[in-house]
């Protein structure tokens, strides 16, 4: 009598194709992950230290730009960097660009928002905070038809 044993042949089979299923999607997912590095932020924007991870340091950084803030104003948000930009966005970046500094280099990236209010204006300062490094930021005012600039110098605005 002639016998073929598949048991080892099915199990060998099933290892290998699951394997191989494992080694796909490590290999996708670091694709995938390469897509989203983020840089690490700069040691300066706009030209001064821009170290941010402290209240102190946030104030002190607005400071040497010409803006004087009240501390106790601070507002905080955490927000995602989108990886993909709609209209509002791009138009945000392209005030982002104008300063020096490009907002697609950190999509998908976790940043803190930090708000200050000017203590000489109606004007409200906005960082945007990346590794305790501010990467971006804008000066405007909070009335429905207000403006937005670029954050820059003060003497710049």
């Amino acid at each position: 009598m002639f016998r073929i044993d598949f048991t080892s042949s099915v199990k060998k089979s099933i290892t290998l194709t699951f394997f191989s299923l494992f080694l796909l999607s490590c290999i996708f997912l670091l694709m995938i992950g390469s897509t989203f590095h983020t840089p690490a932020p700069p040691d300066l924007f706009l030209g001064t230290d821009n170290s941010a991870e402290t209240t102190v340091q946030r104030i002190s950084f607005l400071g040497r730009l010409g803006y004087a803030v009240n501390s106790s104003s601070e507002e905080q948000e955490n927000i995602r960097i989108p990886v993909e930009f709609g209209d509002v966005y791009e138009k945000y970046n392209e005030l982002q660009k104008q300063c020096g500094t490009d907002l697609e280099d950190y999509r998908g990236a976790e940043c803190v928002r930090y708000t200050y209010t000017e203590t000489d204006s109606d004007f409200r300062l906005n960082l945007i905070v990346y590794e305790g490094r501010v990467i971006g930021g804008d000066y405007c005012t909070v009335a429905l038809d207000g403006e937005m600039y670029p954050l820059g110098k003060k003497s710049e605005n």
